[in-house]
């Protein structure tokens, strides 16, 4: 991240994405003051960029030629490399995505359509660039589809929380984009930490060996997010 008195740039590596779509993700990030660098072309050249110093998000065009993408994506996230806490976002075809959504959790962030990332990468970049640090922590979650009007309240518990957003281990598989309603309970208190969120992710089996979500919280109510981000620094100190 760069900063030059009150205003602030976050950079961007692309890779794999051809000069006309890098120009279509710098214009789409503009809104957020965002300095999309040049590219790289191979995974390669990527891996030598990323070593060299710290991008606050990377934008993968996939597939990315050759490459091993979850030897790539691990080589992202090892200790040494200054982005292994980068933001990265895989960019596909329609018909790759399920294929994309493997890397979830394992390295990726966020998977979006090409279709899709006009519109919605802002959003989801800045989302991640703002993500905060997540805190182990097993609590119980109630929650509910908000635009499903056959959808049941379902109990679950969380696996890890933050003051953006909570991975719950849950067996029903709400799709990317869900908006659900919840109410988290926290430990000594009577009063739930209730809200929105919207759905972001599924867990990967090859990852996580449990079923479950990560969602983002969209709002939270009266002075919820007091109560849990006081609750968060007690429980991580």
């Amino acid at each position: 991240m760069l900063s030059s008195g009150a205003v602030t740039w976050y950079t961007v590596l692309p890779v794999g994405l051809d000069p006309e779509t890098t120009e279509r993700v710098r214009g789409a990030l503009a809104p957020l003051e965002a300095v999309v660098t040049a590219g790289a072309d191979d995974w390669s050249e990527a891996l030598d960029l990323a070593s060299a110093g710290r991008y606050d998000g990377i934008v993968i065009g996939y597939p990315l030629g050759d490459a091993p993408v979850a030897g790539f994506l691990a080589c992202l996230r090892r200790p040494t490399c200054p982005c292994r806490n980068s933001a990265i976002v895989l960019l596909s075809e329609d018909r790759f995505r399920e294929e994309c959504e493997t890397y979830l959790g394992r390295g990726a962030n966020r998977v979006l359509t090409w279709t899709e990332a006009p519109l919605r990468l802002p959003d989801v970049l800045e989302d991640l660039f703002k993500a905060a640090p997540r805190v182990p922590v097993e609590l119980p979650v109630r929650l509910m589809a908000v635009n499903d009007k056959s959808a049941r309240s379902v109990a679950c518990r969380t696996v890890n929380v933050s003051s953006s957003g909570m991975l719950l281990r849950l067996s029903e598989a709400y799709r990317p984009g869900t908006i659900v309603v919840f109410e988290m309970g926290l430990p000594g208190s009577t009063r739930p930490v209730c809200g929105h969120a919207r759905v972001v992710r599924r867990t990967s089996v090859r990852r996580e060996p449990f079923p479950g979500v990560g969602v983002a919280f969209a709002g939270l109510h009266e002075n919820a997010r007091s109560r849990l981000n006081s609750f968060l620094q007690a429980a991580a100190g």
